[in-house]
Order: structure tokens, then C-alpha cells, then sequence
């Protein structure tokens, strides 16, 4: 537990978070066919080579003040090559700060923002309405991963070629309690009805996936698939854990106690 990161009021946190959040990008680029990660002192990045900006793109940014716009037309290159939109997000770790007005100089266009919500661990709030009949268990084996995944579509009603890239990365990479990822399926009455996945990385909990399906939202279900990841990670020693929310879930966040950190800015270049 030697990497922890216990005092989550340093300036560490921050890097911590983007880390935790940039690993969760990184499955693409380490378990997908044919896919690419590049990383040293200055950059992270990664591709696939599908026509998805989601799935080809920067991770971390830290250029030094020199050769700056050569560096961006570098990188650039990889993509423009393979002909794949990808993405670049600016965060209040990236450098230098304004990193973004130097990539919309090269082409690249806003493409939207992403909140960051950190919670500690030790003050979390338990006692939250919940559905008494769920049952979550962590995924620990391929048929019920494959399982996981047919909920997980259900519940985030995504199409069909997304949620069979997240799938296709996470297969290959496989469940096993040694792996950074763990995978958490909710039954209620004997039917998979709920998704959560968890990614400690970088010293904190990650906590992704959190996925009810239409049928039975707004019962509790999405707190306890929240709470269950939560509690296992605490068990752990974690002390920090982020998450980036949707609209739906953003209430019960709160409720547990996760509070607004910091924005991710993103930036696009397509084709």
C-alpha cells in the first residue's frame, strides 16, 4: 500500500486524479488488436486506428517551453497518417497552462469539458436509501464478464460498436483480483440488473461504469453499485476517490460525499 496517496489535499491529488482517469483511456491502447501506447517525459499517448476520437488520442501532457508547436505537429502526424480523428484533453496539470491555444492553432477544434468529482474516504456517507434485495458481486470470471457487458450496454443504452470496443479491451485484458480493474455486477431477484467497475491506479479509486438498466432506476441501485467498489478500495487503505459523473447520477454523488475538484478541457482534430 506504499503508493497510497494519503494526504489528499497536496498538490498530488490533482495528478493523481488525471492519472486514474488517463489509465482508464489507456485499456484501448494496451488490450485492444493492433493498438498502440507511447509514452515518455513529455507526452502520453495512444492508438487504435478506429475512426473514433474516443478511442485514438493524448493522455498526459508535460512539454517543456521549447519547440512547442513542433511537438504538436509531431504527434499530429501519427494521426493525420493513419487518417483517425483523436483527442487531447488539457487539464490544470497539463504544461504549459495554455496548451489549448496553441493546439486550436493547429486545427484542432473544443470539443466540450468534463467535471472531476473527488471524495474522501474516510467521511463517506453510508446511509443512503437503498434497494434491500440487491446483491453485488465482483466479476471474477470471463461468462460472467460477458454478462456484465450485455447489462452494462442495457444500462448505459450505448451503441452497440462502443460498448463492444469497451468490451473487446476488457476480455483481453481479463478479471483477476492482481489487475488494477475490478468489475461489479448487481442482481436483484436473480437478474443482472446493474454494472460498476473500479480502477485503483495512481495512488486513488477510480470508480467508473456505474450503470443501472431503464427497468429499475431510481430504487437505490445505482448508490449501492457506487458504495460496494467504495467500501473494497477503503478496505484497502485508499483514502481518495474520483469519479467523472453523468446528469443522472450527479445527486447520489453528492450524497456520498463527493465533492467538484477540477475541469478537463478537450480538444478534438478530426479528419
Amino acid at each position: 500500500m506504499s503508493d497510497i496517496l494519503e494526504d489528499i489535499t497536496s498538490p498530488a491529488l490533482a495528478a493523481a486524479v488525471e492519472a486514474n482517469m488517463a489509465e482508464e483511456m489507456a485499456v484501448f491502447g494496451r488490450y485492444l488488436p493492433g493498438a498502440e501506447m507511447h509514452e515518455d517525459q513529455e507526452i502520453t499517448w495512444f492508438i487504435t486506428g478506429l475512426p473514433n476520437s474516443l478511442f485514438n488520442g493524448v493522455l498526459r501532457t508535460r512539454f517543456a517551453m521549447d519547440n512547442i508547436n513542433a511537438k504538436i505537429a509531431q504527434l499530429l502526424n501519427h494521426f493525420k497518417t493513419r487518417q483517425v480523428p483523436m483527442h487531447w484533453p488539457v487539464s490544470q496539470t497539463t504544461q504549459p497552462g495554455n496548451l489549448g491555444m496553441y493546439l486550436e492553432a493547429h486545427g484542432l477544434t473544443p470539443a466540450g469539458t468534463s467535471t472531476a468529482m473527488v471524495l474522501d474516504l474516510r467521511k463517506m456517507n453510508e446511509d443512503l436509501p437503498a434497494h434491500s434485495g440487491l446483491i453485488v458481486e465482483e466479476v471474477s470470471d470471463m461468462e460472467t464478464l460477458r454478462l456484465w457487458r450485455h447489462v452494462s450496454d442495457r444500462g448505459f443504452e450505448s451503441s452497440v460498436e462502443d460498448a463492444r470496443i469497451y468490451y473487446e479491451a476488457y476480455i483481453n485484458m481479463g478479471p483477476g483480483a492482481h489487475l488494477p480493474w475490478h468489475h461489479y455486477i448487481g442482481w436483484l431477484h436473480k437478474e443482472p440488473v446493474a454494472t460498476a467497475s473500479l480502477l485503483l491506479y495512481a495512488g486513488i479509486a477510480g470508480i467508473y461504469g456505474i450503470a443501472t438498466i431503464p427497468q429499475v432506476r431510481r430504487q437505490g441501485i445505482g448508490a449501492l453499485m457506487t458504495l460496494a467498489p467504495l467500501r473494497y478500495a477503503r478496505s484497502l487503505g485508499y483514502r481518495a476517490a474520483a469519479l467523472s459523473p453523468s446528469e443522472l447520477g450527479l445527486g447520489v454523488y453528492r450524497r456520498i460525499g463527493f465533492k467538484e475538484y477540477c475541469q478537463t478541457s478537450f480538444f478534438r482534430w478530426s479528419l
